[in-house]
């Protein structure tokens, strides 16, 4: 069984990208533990990164696929060269930056280059968004709850598109639409923004515009990482805050089915796992269902050997009521989601609405971690060891792009409306 999700397939990291902890550390403990890192060995150094150069020749399958592994080389010799003047947070961004190469192109958005747990740096006590109309805090830690709904105008004195431009390259994709989704796991870390030259150590000024339309400079302490996860959640950098208003936001567990209207079944699928369609399987055999929306969105993906019984019971819908299945898609339907939604894809008619896919069509994934002990900071460095092929394999696309595109606007997640819910309701009709 592969285990095919970003917090999943990282092993030991268990959740460095997107945060997650066995036991919480207290607010008192050390953040960073840059104090105690001892200074790097040259001898150590070239041996990880050999380590990593000789992962990426024998385990990854095709690693060069996007850049020859002459240009990777050149890149990561720089680095190593580089690496003597470089800061601590310069030496996590720049390597950060060097791997993010492999995927330039996509089809590898699993392979993060992080720090080892233990070895982060504290993290803006926030969780962000990127809408149509700019970057917005959508939740805040204790203290910061003047911030929530907030949009970010700067970070540090620095211009926020500036920032997000800066940013952007430190992320693995599978497409472009693999950024926004994976953009604040870096922009949100304090040893980013200070390896970028956004922000100095300590307090970070964050300029905002505020839901009542003033503008104001807030001062906010960076958290300790631990606490963060304890506070957001696992998921707490990627995905929206729940939401009792909105249907795909409300309800935590894993598979929700219900109906919209009185001829429209609604199955949110929230993580990949086994699911339990006895109660899906007794509303679709329902006459009065003529119309099935199946909600992907927010989903990060999980095991992609469990979806199958939702697989069948999807498919076997759509064979028989033609034109009337709905897929809704945003950036968060990653790994084993969007695996499960090419399937749909190939074998139905199925309407996608939403955002493209922040996951692959076709894609690298199950990535095994190089541990790189000897750099200023210990680092892990995804590497991939298989390819996932659910599309025709000279299908050129990176990602599925919904035929019925519906913006994600801050106007509407603050409001709790849901128009791409709205908009599926009508596929058919």
């Amino acid at each position: 069984m592969r285990t095919h999700a970003p917090w999943l397939v990282l092993g030991p990291i268990v959740l460095a990208l997107v945060g997650a902890c066995s036991t919480p550390a207290p607010s008192s403990s050390p953040a960073a533990p840059s104090t105690t890192v001892p200074t790097p060995s040259p001898d150590g150094v070239a041996a990880d990164l050999a380590a990593l150069l000789r992962a990426l020749d024998t385990v990854h399958p095709n690693a060069f696929h996007g850049i020859s592994r002459e240009e990777f080389v050149v890149a990561l010799e720089d680095y190593a060269q580089r690496l003597p003047k470089l800061s601590e947070a310069e030496a996590v961004v720049q390597l950060m930056r060097v791997n993010a190469l492999l995927s330039r192109e996509g089809r590898d958005g699993h392979q993060f280059t992080l720090p080892q747990p233990g070895h982060e740096a504290p993290v803006l006590p926030i969780r962000i968004y990127e809408f149509s109309e700019g970057v917005f805090v959508t939740d805040a830690a204790p203290g910061h709850e003047d911030l929530i709904g907030a949009r970010i105008t700067a970070i540090g004195g620095t211009p926020i598109d500036d920032v997000l431009e800066l940013v952007e390259p430190l992320v693995p994709r599978d497409s472009e639409a693999t950024v926004p989704t994976f953009r604040p796991v870096h922009l949100l870390r304090t040893e980013v923004l200070v390896g970028l030259g956004i922000i100095d150590e300590g307090s970070v000024a964050l300029d905002v515009e505020l839901p009542d339309g003033g503008a104001d400079t807030a001062t906010i302490e960076p958290m300790p990482f631990d606490d963060y996860v304890a506070w957001a959640g696992n998921l707490g950098m990627i995905q929206l805050p729940a939401d009792e208003r909105v249907t795909y936001l409300a309800n935590p567990s894993p598979i929700t089915v219900g109906r919209l209207d009185d001829e429209t079944a609604y199955i949110r699928y929230r993580a990949v796992i086994r699911p339990d369609v006895s109660a899906a399987t007794a509303l679709l055999t329902d006459p009065s269902v003529t119309r099935l929306v199946l909600d992907l969105r927010q989903n990060p993906g999980g095991d992609n050997t469990t979806y199958g019984p939702l697989l069948s019971l999807v498919t076997s819908f759509a064979e028989s009521h033609p034109g009337r299945l709905a897929v809704l898609i945003d950036r968060v339907t990653f790994s084993a989601a969007a695996n499960l939604a090419t399937e749909i894809e190939q074998a139905t008619d199925a309407t996608f609405v939403g955002e493209p896919m922040g996951g692959g069509l076709n894609f690298w994934d199950d990535v095994r971690q190089v541990h790189l002990d000897h750099l200023p900071v210990p680092m892990m460095v995804g590497v991939s060891t298989r390819y996932w092929q659910f599309a025709p394999a000279d299908d050129p696309r990176l990602t599925i792009g919904p035929s019925v595109p519906v913006t994600v606007s801050a106007s509407d997640y603050f409001a709790g409306r849901d128009p791409a819910l709205d908009a599926a309701m009508a596929v058919g009709d």
